[in-house]
């Protein structure tokens, strides 16, 4: 795979950008606010802890001298009206969305074990909370809807950079034992990405992306999963690390190597980068075989971006 550095250096470029983003009280989320701040952005952003937000506000207003502008509105972001509003107070109150950064989310939480070992024939009746899907899936694809149809407004000419960035994570593709709703709703992230990228980009010039950071040192790695890491000799990533990786996706609209930065899937491991989306494209021949190869690339090459056939 080949390396992806962030670069820092690009930030700039989000001066007065409006950037809209979910999960920004807290963790990766925070340090992506601090640095739009930094950088100059125009931020609106939601998340469900109210209190972390005006907190989160506050501190970066009296320790930063930006001409950024922020706010926030309590979000939740099951609720397809949240995620709406929080586009619709950029909007109005800038006339655009420039960029929009899906980041909330939430892992395996102790005693919501769907497939606990102690159900029997009476317990099974219940059904189990869904909120795992809810926030780390159904609330992304709510996010993305809403967020291609912002994005493109007064942009019929593609003269402005936009772009569409998704937290997905190292279980969105690698097997995560224990995980067991938090991995294929990430999974599905990473989905969304593939089956939406040559669209957004060919039919509304949005781009899209994700970064899939292994395990991060947020309120998410329980004592459990910093334990396994540190038993194999690998190192947790910083948060500030995988808001580098996120605002680099979202500066930078084309590439020398991959052309426009669009469709890729950054993996993130002790703050290390690697595109996996075009290598893993290149050398399918050696896992799928020749003819399974061929034909899928037949059968991609004949769907295209789905507007032929999905309207």
């Amino acid at each position: 795979m080949p390396a992806f550095q962030p670069v820092p250096s690009s930030f700039g470029a989000l001066k007065e950008q409006v950037v809209v983003l979910t999960g920004g009280a807290n963790g990766i989320g925070l340090e992506i606010v601090r640095k739009l701040y930094q950088a100059g952005a125009h931020i609106v952003f939601g998340d469900i802890d109210e209190a972390a937000c005006k907190t989160a506000v506050d501190q970066l207003k009296s320790e930063t001298s930006s001409s950024s502008d922020i706010s926030f509105l309590r979000t939740d972001v099951r609720k397809y009206d949240d995620n709406l509003a929080l586009f619709k107070s950029a909007y109005e109150k800038y006339g655009r969305v420039d960029h929009a950064l899906a980041i909330a989310g939430v892992t395996e939480q102790a005693g919501k074990n769907w497939f606990d070992p102690k159900l029997d024939l009476s317990s099974i009746t219940a059904a189990p909370t869904t909120e795992l899907i809810d926030i780390n899936l159904t609330g992304v694809c709510y996010f993305a809807r809403i967020a291609a149809v912002y994005l493109r407004q007064g942009n019929d000419g593609r003269a402005k950079d936009k772009s569409i960035c998704l937290l997905g994570s190292v279980a969105s593709f690698k097997e995560q034992g224990g995980l067991f709703v938090y991995q294929p709703a990430k999974h599905g992230v990473l989905g969304l990405v593939r089956s939406t990228r040559k669209f957004f980009d060919g039919v509304h010039g949005i781009r899209i992306n994700t970064v899939c950071p292994s395990a991060t040192k947020t309120r998410m790695a329980t004592k459990g999963v910093e334990d396994a890491w540190e038993s194999q000799g690998v190192k947790l990533n910083d948060p500030q690390a995988i808001a580098d990786y996120v605002l680099t996706l979202t500066s930078i609209p084309k590439d020398s190597y991959v052309g426009t930065v669009t469709g890729l899937a950054v993996f993130v491991e002790a703050n290390k980068g690697w595109e996996i989306e075009k290598d893993l494209d290149r050398c399918d021949a050696s896992w799928l075989g020749e003819e399974m190869s061929r034909n899928a690339a037949n059968i991609e090459a004949a769907l295209a971006s789905g507007t032929a056939w999905s309207d």
